[in-house]
């Protein structure tokens, strides 16, 4: 038995050091990750519900994603989270600070930090690891995002259910939510509901959504303090419902094959840019025009009709 097999193995036994290893090879090499993903294809439809928690820094998704995932372990639930946290552009370092406001998860709850610049969203590595933890069989898996905008396009195509997470008298997130935030949460939780102006805001949040309505589905609005777990039981609630909801149809196989041609089109994407890298290297004509293009002294649609037609040298398929 090789050693990822052993691997695998182990993971569906919802071994924690063998799905960490898993996920370390993911991250490692994302392009290589069909070698992993190929012993978790199953034929039965997987009824994983998948939670992407959007929402402004400091609105307490941290603690609001431990809630949700101690009570659904208290219900025998296995639940597994992927805490995505914004990267430095300068030092490419991240704080990872979902570790220690999560230190109070229960041993059957799995998590995991992982990193991204902002302009990458939710990365190729997080969607490919949410198919890894779906194959291993989790009940629940919580996407914590590192915030809104951008972020948010890919949240909605990764997870089944979006929650965007507010807090009161945040005026930024009202504006953004008449700016359109509104159309990718299908349940919004006002989270701090103790602290003043939680009334306020429920009224703006119902307000900004009125009237929508989603594949059948109504967006809720639930007030919560995750510093309680008795104070997030609502949301517990509404997140059942969501899920006999969307149960009922083909709404879960459609959210996958949407999912999977996102990590398609992004596996393609690292292909053609390893493609260049590979080609950059290679070619050390071709990074004397680059530096050319960057003084201004070379037409950049040259350079870029160079670079295809290398591309389809390495690998004809590439351009198909």
């Amino acid at each position: 038995m090789s050693d990822v097999e052993y691997l695998v193995r182990k993971s569906k036994e919802f071994d924690k050091a063998a799905i960490s290893k898993l996920i370390s090879a993911i991250e490692e090499n994302p392009l290589k990750s069909f070698q992993i993903l190929k012993y978790f294809v199953r034929d039965e439809f997987v009824k994983t519900h998948v939670i992407g928690f959007t929402g402004s820094a400091g609105v307490g998704k941290s603690t609001l994603v431990s809630a949700v995932t101690q009570l659904l372990s208290q219900e025998g639930y296995r639940v597994a989270i992927l805490a995505v946290d914004p990267k430095s552009p300068f030092t490419g370092g991240a704080i990872l600070g979902d570790r220690v406001r999560m230190k109070s998860l229960p041993q059957t709850a799995f998590m995991r930090s992982m990193t991204t610049y902002e302009e990458e969203a939710l990365p190729l590595k997080v969607l490919l690891c949410v198919e890894l933890l779906e194959g291993i069989g989790f009940d629940y898996i919580l996407i914590e995002t590192p915030g809104v905008g951008q972020f948010n396009t890919r949240v909605v195509k990764t997870a089944d259910t979006v929650a965007v997470v507010l807090m009161p008298e945040a005026g930024d997130e009202i504006q953004a939510l008449k700016a359109g935030i509104m159309e990718i949460g299908d349940i919004y939780v006002i989270n701090k509901a103790d602290l003043p102006g939680a009334n306020i805001t429920f009224g703006q949040v119902e307000f900004a959504i009125s009237g929508v309505v989603k594949n059948g589905w109504t967006p809720k609005i639930v007030m919560t303090s995750a510093i309680s777990l008795h104070n997030v039981k609502p949301l517990i609630q509404v997140i059942k419902e969501r899920e006999n909801h969307i149960m009922k149809t083909d709404f879960m196989q459609n959210k996958r094959k949407a999912r999977r041609s996102l990590e398609l089109e992004l596996t393609i994407l690292e292909t053609v840019k390893e493609g260049i890298k590979e080609i950059l290297k290679n070619r050390p004509e071709l990074l004397t025009a680059f530096e050319k293009v960057l003084k201004g002294n070379e037409n950049l649609t040259n350079l870029l009709t160079t670079v295809k037609e290398n591309l389809i040298n390495i690998d004809p398929g590439i351009n198909q």
